[in-house]
């Protein structure tokens, strides 16, 4: 009787622990939002937005027999995120967030956005730029409803790698796409040559702690 309630406690902890753990899908690209390297517009591409508020420019040239729209300012919605965008030449930016609650400002450059599933309540959402240097964030909204930056390669860069991460920087660090693995994010590294980038270096792992309602961070060089 006394195996029996020990073993009967211990299943219902581990039924218990393994209720509180997060299990994050692939990361899906749902939109791209910024002005690409060189182009000649007058505006931002917008692409995969739910919503575009934004104030439209036609551009003179076109895409597969089609003209070019690009915006100027606005607010466009990916899903649960919200992206402000501003064109003006001293004022430009794209910030995002939650509604009228914008808590990731960042340049005009142009960038992907994924969408990070979970069997959770909560939203995470990455923004990724990659052109001769990468800029990673991952941002989401907690179950209270707040908006949080979670994770800032350049902060990573700055702690682990001195900051050495600039554009046409060689040997500066070049971070990917997240992926997913059960309760972690998985974010593989390497370095920006002009002879060509690297094979991954080592990674970084993120896992979800439920208490904390953060990642934790392990780094790992291969």
């Amino acid at each position: 009787m006394k195996k029996f309630f020990i073993g009967f406690v211990l299943s219902v902890l581990f039924v218990a622990n393994s209720a509180f753990a997060m299990t994050f899908s692939q990361p899906v690209k749902i939109g791209e939002i910024g002005f690409p390297v060189q182009a000649p517009y007058h505006g931002y591409i917008v692409n995969g937005a739910t919503q575009n508020d934004g104030t439209a420019y036609t551009e003179k040239m076109t895409h597969d027999g089609k003209p070019i729209i690009t915006y100027t300012q606005g607010v466009a919605r990916f899903g649960d995120l919200y992206c402000k965008y501003n064109f003006e030449k001293d004022n430009c930016f794209i910030n995002f967030g939650g509604k009228n609650n914008f808590v990731l400002n960042m340049n005009a450059t142009f960038k992907k956005i994924f969408s990070i599933g979970n069997d959770s309540a909560l939203k995470f959402y990455a923004i990724y730029y990659n052109y001769c240097v990468t800029d990673l964030k991952i941002l989401g909204r907690r179950a209270d409803g707040k908006w949080v930056v979670y994770i800032d390669s350049k902060k990573l860069s700055d702690k682990y790698f001195g900051g050495k991460d600039g554009y046409k920087l060689d040997g500066g660090v070049l971070y990917d796409v997240p992926i997913c693995a059960g309760d972690t994010l998985i974010v593989k590294y390497r370095r920006w040559h002009w002879k060509g980038q690297s094979e991954p270096e080592g990674e970084f792992r993120f896992k979800w702690d439920d208490k904390a309602q953060w990642f934790g961070v392990d780094h790992i060089v291969y």
